[in-house]
């Protein structure tokens, strides 16, 4: 369990999602896991990040299983998370207005329940995941009331905003102390979006345990997962998100580029809601030598394993905020061929100086390119891996970005 320094000050972090589950199910695990088992990501990063420089983090999300607020401990970390009674908005019809379904989320939304926590654990700051989301207009109303600045930020969120919204969200933007948005093209979107924010934006990447996620050696790792010594592997790990995550764009690069390297492997390791279109479409395209193991891995040693063990990244999103997966990789030591998505070209300002290849969303061609030039050249993998480990050491530690928050959150 990691020490907690206790000398600054108290930050409220709220995760996505009405329920907390609405984040587990499709990944296959339930509370006890998320604070038992779970680790790194957004969330427990950030708790790393703020515990680094002596701040005291809280989580506090609603649950669909707890009948009374609950107090639970995050095991890695020692953070409080508190999980309070809550309900999801019903689905309803499929033309359902937007509108009716923000305002059922807002009632149904726990606010009392919220303050209690914050007061309880003397919360000084409010952090929200999103800020183009229904929670976030709401804890601003809360932060308002209780004299609390609230921050937001950017990790993918959707930007469809219903008319309700549009009337809200101007407002609950301009309570807000500041936005973290690590994207240059969030920001861009943002400033297009409303014009007259005057809210400070700060570009405060995803941080990563540069010190836990380093490089095994490969001989070694591939002994132990049992995958040939020559052969030329990829990976790809995180949620099975057909669209978001351009799943079906990898697969059909593989399949091309895997019909000439008859030496080569590819392996996704995730589960989440797109498990069973996932495997249809595996059905169908018939990619060689790919395998799909359907899991959310939560043991940290097996996947720096398999990260250690793979030649190269893969990454085809179409949608992201700045993903902790490909820091992960370039962690350990991996070259990246990534989709050029929210986030992405912000994690490779300098391209492959920075250990990554950019190819354009959906653009199956350039990922199969990408592939061929790293399947070719072993010196080329082996400096974009140098290149990637370099650029998450210097930007993406715990302690560089726990310093860029608690700077930003203090000035405001």
């Amino acid at each position: 369990m990691a020490s907690v320094a206790t000398g600054g000050r108290t930050v409220a972090i709220f995760p996505w999602g009405e329920v907390i589950e609405e984040f587990l199910e499709p990944i296959g695990l339930e509370i006890a896991d998320f604070v038992g088992r779970m680790t790194g990501g957004w969330l427990f990063g950030h708790v790393q990040a703020f515990q680094s420089q002596g701040w005291r983090p809280v989580i506090i999300c609603a649950s669909e299983v707890v009948r009374k607020p609950t107090r639970l401990m995050h095991a890695a970390t020692g953070a409080p998370v508190w999980a309070v009674p809550g309900r999801r908005s019903g689905s309803g019809h499929p033309a359902r207005m937007p509108s009716l379904r923000y305002v059922e989320q807002r009632l149904r939304s726990p606010s009392r329940a919220f303050a209690a926590v914050l007061a309880e654990e003397g919360c000084d700051i409010i952090l929200v995941q999103e800020y183009e989301y229904f929670r976030c207009d709401l804890l601003g109303r809360v932060a308002h009331r209780t004299n609390r600045p609230i921050f937001a930020t950017f990790q993918g969120g959707s930007v469809t905003l219903s008319a309700l919204e549009w009337l809200v969200r101007p407002r609950a933007l301009r309570r807000c102390g500041g936005l973290i948005v690590a994207s240059a093209q969030e920001r861009r979107r943002l400033g297009e979006t409303y014009p007259g924010l005057r809210v400070p934006i700060a570009s405060i990447p995803n941080p990563i345990d540069t010190g836990e996620w380093r490089p095994q050696d490969r001989v070694d790792a591939r002994r132990a997962l049992g995958l040939p010594a020559s052969a030329f592997i990829v990976l790809n790990h995180g949620r099975t998100d057909i669209e978001r995550k351009g799943l079906d764009v990898l697969v059909r690069a593989w399949t091309r580029f895997a019909h000439r390297h008859p030496d080569a492997q590819a392996f996704i390791i995730g589960s989440g809601q797109d498990q069973a279109s996932f495997d249809r479409l595996l059905a169908r395209e018939k990619p060689e030598r790919l395998t799909w193991m359907a899991s959310y891995v939560t043991d940290r040693e097996q996947m720096r394993r398999w990260l250690s063990a793979a030649d190269a990244y893969l990454i085809t999103s179409r949608t992201e905020g700045m993903p902790v997966a490909p820091l992960e990789a370039m962690a350990c030591g991996l070259p990246v061929i990534s989709s050029d998505a929210h986030g992405l070209p912000d994690i490779f300002a300098a391209g492959e100086q920075d250990g990554g290849i950019l190819t354009a969303r959906g653009d199956i061609d350039g990922v199969v390119a990408a592939l061929e030039r790293l399947a070719a050249d072993a010196n080329l993998r082996k400096n974009l891996g140098v290149a990637a480990r370099e650029r998450v050491e210097q930007h993406f530690s715990i302690s560089a970005v726990g310093a860029a928050l608690v700077g930003f959150f203090g000035d405001r």
